[in-house]
């Protein structure tokens, strides 16, 4: 019980919008007592206090106080707050409230709501920075961990769409990812990761706005080291959620998965209650809390959960159960199936960069402190019926068999309703299952992936591998920013 009213009161106080309506209610309901003491202590109406307070937040939620004006100038919020508390005196006095009392509550509510914001306001705006920022519509776009599976193909996308990208990545396996983009001048490469305070202060310089895709992915991976998957993980990303604030970067787009959904019957949507089944899936709903419980006016995140991934990059993968199916039926003649009748819901990485341009386009009134689901309603499917579309399509050149296995590990089992980001985008998947089951045979026919589908290069969990011998080395110590650079 003492667990749940903790958590009640700091979904209230860390939350940028209900902290505003708690403070609002507050002031509007000590205002009108305080009037009502003081100017009719013999007739004290407890109704009238509380439909002033009632009618000053319902007007300040009409006029889009906690919406839409949440980004207009501290003047025009002030006069909106003082336009409240007039409503609010007479629709209450109408009501029979006494007039003199609700006239001073007005006043006093509307003052003491609206100054905090002009000073808020003047503290931020006059607040001096030791960086000098350049931005216009034609700065970079800064994509950290752009060098991966994910990024790459974002990059690539962004390129022939003509936006300048900046990228920010360690390229533990080199840079070649990129050797036919290195002589584009639309691309900026800083080599490093986001404990490196020199490196990120290199990175940020300058940018219209920041992509968020770094950091351990994957279950497996996740687990092989709890210190350093936080590191990783949650560290790195106040890190970076502070460094932007300090450049006043106005747009930050942060990666999460569907997967802190873990399991449901039922079909879950942003609102849903989360189930985190993995330490992965911990440390996105800690990183979506530290983010989106920021109260900085001037910052404006935006939450994406991916659905699961699946297709053709410039740095491949063959972790992810789609592409794996693939390399196993093409490889192997087999694929080992474990949980087939576990639901998932994907999305095309092509389809997936292209959501992810279409919210970085958007306006900021748009997508500031939002969650979206990153998908496709269409795009749901169980894990035996991905296998049984990598056997028909690698089956149509060779005999591919399916062997089932028992896993009492992976309880994950989740279906994902779209809705919102696919209405208020107009976005729909252009690339189907079969159509990416298909391109990556076509690549392994063609010879693309030139190492073994086992090869460390493909696999994040053989990646993490790296990273971990690299965090708990002397160099990593004096150069980057962990709990390790202090001795105990």
């Amino acid at each position: 019980m003492r667990e749940r009213i903790v958590a009640f009161f700091r979904e209230i106080i860390y939350h940028p919008v209900n902290a505003r309506v708690a403070y609002d209610l507050a002031i509007a309901f000590a205002s009108s007592s305080f009037s009502y003491a003081i100017f009719s202590f013999n007739n004290i109406q407890i109704v009238h206090i509380l439909l002033f307070s009632f009618f000053f937040i319902a007007t300040n939620f009409i006029l889009g106080i906690y919406s839409t004006l949440k980004l207009a100038s501290s003047f025009l919020k002030f006069l909106s707050l003082l336009s409240s508390s007039i409503f609010s005196f007479v629709f209450t006095f109408l009501l029979g409230g006494s007039p003199i009392p609700l006239l001073n509550a007005s006043i006093f509510a509307g003052i003491l709501t609206g100054l905090p914001r002009i000073f808020l306001n003047f503290s931020s705006s006059t607040k001096i920075t030791p960086f000098n920022q350049v931005v216009t519509s034609n700065s970079p776009v800064l994509v950290v961990g752009g060098g991966g599976y994910i990024g790459s193909v974002l990059v690539e996308k962004m390129i022939k769409s003509n936006t300048r990208v900046r990228v920010f990545d360690k390229f533990i396996y080199g840079k070649q990812v990129f050797d036919d983009l290195k002589d584009d001048r639309r691309l900026e490469i800083v080599e490093g990761d986001v404990t490196d305070i020199y490196a990120l202060t290199l990175a940020l310089r300058n940018v219209q706005a920041v992509v968020h895709l770094a950091g351990i992915v994957g279950d497996p991976a996740s687990m092989i080291d709890d210190r350093l998957t936080r590191h990783m993980n949650i560290v790195s990303t106040r890190m970076l959620k502070e460094a932007v604030k300090a450049f006043r970067i106005p747009k930050f787009l942060f990666a999460s998965s569907c997967s802190v959904y873990g399991t449901s019957e039922k079909i879950v949507n942003e609102k849903s209650r989360l189930n985190p089944l993995s330490a992965y899936a911990k440390t996105k709903i800690d990183s979506e809390r530290e983010i989106l419980q920021d109260t900085f006016d001037d910052f404006h995140p935006t939450i994406l959960r991916f659905a699961t991934v699946f297709g053709h990059s410039r740095k491949p993968r063959f972790d992810l159960v789609f592409n794996l199916f693939l390399a196993q039926a093409y490889n192997n003649g087999f694929i080992t199936v474990t949980g087939e009748n576990q639901w998932r819901p994907f999305i095309s990485i092509s389809d997936l960069a292209g959501a992810i341009i279409k919210i970085l386009e958007a306006p900021k009134e748009k997508i500031s402190r939002q969650i979206y689901n990153i998908g496709d309603n269409s795009l749901h499917a169980t894990i035996g019926e991905i296998a049984k579309i990598a056997q028909r399509i690698v089956g149509e050149e060779k005999k591919v068999q399916i062997f089932l296995r028992k896993d009492d590990m992976d309880l994950r089992n989740y279906r994902v309703s779209f809705n919102k980001f696919q209405e208020l985008f107009n976005f729909r998947c252009k690339v189907s299952l079969d159509d990416g089951a298909r391109e990556i045979f076509e690549h392994f026919k063609k010879g693309t992936y030139k190492k073994p589908y086992t090869d460390i290069y493909y696999s994040a969990l053989e990646t993490t591998k790296e990273v971990k011998r690299e965090f708990y080395s002397e160099s990593y110590k004096k150069t980057h920013f962990s709990d390790l650079s202090f001795k105990e």
